[in-house]
Formats: C-alpha cells, structure tokens, sequence
C-alpha cells in the first residue's frame, strides 16, 4: 500500500487504474478499503487514489495538540493530489469524506475538475438553513456518541452509531469481526463528529462551488441527511441530483452498482 508523509504522521493509500485520476473519499469509520466494490468498474478508465483519512485504516490517528478539522482532512487530500497526480482531479466523497471533498474545492478550486457528493456529512448547513430541528436532531446524536467515547464505552458508541445510520438491529447482525474493527476506530469516529460539528462551510461557500457537481441521496436515508442533500442542490450552482432505490445512507457499500452507474455517467461528461 503506497503511502506519503503528510503533518508528521505516514498516511496510506491505494491506487489502482489508468486515465485521469479520480480521488475517493470515504465515509467515518470507515477506510479506503470501502471503495472495493465500486472500483473495478471504473478503474479501466480512471486512475483511482483513495486515501485513509487521518486516524481511518492505516493512517494514524490526529496527534496535533487541537481537534482534529475537516481541513486537516483536506490537506491530506490535497498533499495525495499534489504528489500523486499533478493533473485536476475528480473528487468522490461520501458522508465524512463528501465534507472534506467540498473543503479541497474551496481551498484549492483549481484541483478539482469534478465532485460527486454522496451525503455529505454538512449539519451546520441545517442551522444555517433555518432547519434548526433537525440540526439538534444531529447534534444530539453526535454529542450522545462522543460522550460514550468519552465516557470508556467504545462498543456501545458503536451500536449507537450502527443502528441510528442503518436501521435498529443491523449491530446485532454484525459480524464479530466486523464489530471489533468498528470498535476499534470508536475514538477517531468520535472526533471525526467533532469536525463535523465545527464544519466551517457557509451557504455562501458553497454558493461559490463551480466545479461540476452530482450530489447523490439514498432513498432511505435519514431526514437530516436527505435534507442537507437538497440545500446543496440549491445553492451549488447547477448541481446534478441523483437518488438511489432502496439505499440508506451507505449506499456505496450497500449498492455499489448503482452508485458505481451514477459515477461513470457523471465523470463522462467532464
């Protein structure tokens, strides 16, 4: 697994295809590794760059003395891009890792020829929205799983998580293997909701996004994330906006095929 050294920690990636690269972020708790069903359908035509975000997979955990940003995130992705691949790059974010891929666009526009955002973890835009209940909505979510992190009890912050994001009773019917490689991320998971919290994206911020965008929903998701998705579409400037059947919010690992279409035909065309 190739890798690179970004703000004194070794991050990780991998990197497979030919063609102009497209970058994939993944969702919270989750690794480069989520990609693997949807990559073979595109690597014959796009060299694919998908890194561990900070403290996810075989990248390390934060060590900085503050709380880990979605622009420290950011920074790593740029850093891949930078070293990696000089050309501008596609960018595929999903939930944790669509937030970051919007951060990338604002700081560096001129990198990124394309996004594709699958429900991009944004919950301050909710407030900002005037959707002021289902911001609280999240962040008492967020808060109930950080202090059960914080609080030494790792495995039920991670059922917690689990069941609100898929249904009640998916933990159950986890694998035990599957449970303790969740578990052990509880932590990272837990300030990964913190940088989510502080998102500094603003309305206008996205207001100013001209690369081409397809924002992606899953037809079951929850409200908070659907309507996050649909204030993006109206404030990125012509923003193409796709839903998934029977997709909650980790579509890319649920329905890979669907998701993988939607990528193909959006990349096409940039």
């Amino acid at each position: 697994m190739p890798s690179l050294q970004h703000a004194g920690l070794v991050a990780h990636y991998t990197e497979t295809g030919n063609g102009d690269p497209v970058v994939l972020l993944h969702a919270g708790a989750s690794s480069a590794r989520q990609w693997r069903k949807i990559s073979p359908q595109l690597e014959s035509r796009f060299r694919l760059l998908a890194p561990d975000l900070i403290g996810f997979g075989d990248t390390p955990p934060w060590g900085g003395s503050r709380d880990l940003t979605q622009d420290d995130q950011a920074a790593l992705v740029r850093e891949l891009m930078r070293t990696a691949d000089a050309r501008p790059a596609h960018l595929v974010g999903h939930s944790y890792g669509g937030a970051t891929a919007v951060r990338v666009a604002l700081a560096a526009p001129g990198v990124v020829r394309s996004l594709v955002l699958i429900e991009p973890i944004m919950m301050p835009l909710l407030h900002q929205a005037g959707e002021r209940v289902l911001f609280d909505e999240y962040r008492t979510f967020a808060e109930r799983f950080i202090a059960e992190v914080d609080a030494g009890r790792d495995e039920a912050a991670m059922r917690f998580f689990i069941d609100h994001r898929n249904g009640a009773g998916t933990w159950a019917t986890t694998s035990t293997e599957s449970r303790a490689k969740l578990v052990a991320v509880a932590r990272q998971t837990a300030d990964a909701f913190t940088s989510n919290l502080n998102n500094p994206t603003t309305l206008a911020d996205c207001v100013s996004i001209a690369a081409p965008t397809l924002i992606v929903c899953g037809a079951e998701t929850t409200e908070p994330e659907r309507i996050v998705t649909r204030i993006l579409q109206d404030a990125i400037p012509d923003a193409g906006y796709a839903v998934v059947k029977r997709a909650g919010h980790m579509s890319p690992l649920t329905h890979p095929d669907g998701v993988a279409r939607l990528i193909l035909a959006h990349l096409a065309c940039r």
